[in-house]
């Protein structure tokens, strides 16, 4: 007896976690295919690099691919004077280093118990994944400037990559 074979096909997702309440990886992914990663071995002054504007998120940006790697992604973002970032969180690790001006950055588990890191050109900091934080510019008359190193590209490969904005958060 011959059994048919048929083929069968599933649906795959771009981002499997992509479709929460307060996702914001649809925005970030059409931005991305306009801004694909600057593919480089070196970046020469990320004090003076061309940054994109990216309104969703009220910062400038570029994202780079360096040495072909496949794990992590750099990205260089600029908040103007006296602005901050929308408050969201991401299931990237991120160690944020400040190429210029001062800030701070507000952290918090579920939005009430916060803490403020204080940050100044050359400080590097990070905080836990999936915690919620938003980013001050603190001069009222210069840009700043971090680099973020994140575990993008590995995150991505799992499935498990989301980025989402604080609820009732309607900035940018």
């Amino acid at each position: 007896m011959t059994t048919a074979r048929t083929e069968q096909r599933l649906v795959v997702k771009e981002q499997a976690l992509s479709e929460t309440e307060n996702s914001e990886m649809g925005v970030r992914e059409e931005w991305n295919k306009k801004n694909p990663p600057t593919e480089a071995i070196i970046v020469k002054n990320l004090k003076t690099t061309e940054l994109i504007s990216r309104p969703y998120r009220n910062t400038k940006a570029r994202f780079y691919r360096l040495g072909h790697d496949i794990r992590l992604q750099p990205h260089v973002s600029e908040l103007p004077p006296g602005k901050a970032s929308v408050n969201h969180r991401h299931t990237t690790e991120a160690v944020i280093y400040i190429v210029s001006g001062v800030g701070h950055t507000i952290v918090s588990w579920d939005g009430e118990n916060q803490e403020r890191i204080d940050w100044e050109e050359g400080d590097m900091f990070s905080f836990p994944v999936w915690m919620w934080h938003q980013h001050f510019n603190d001069s009222e008359t210069e840009v700043c400037r971090y680099l973020a190193v994140q575990d993008t590209f590995a995150i991505k490969a799992l499935g498990l990559h989301q980025i989402e904005r604080f609820p009732g958060d309607t900035e940018g």
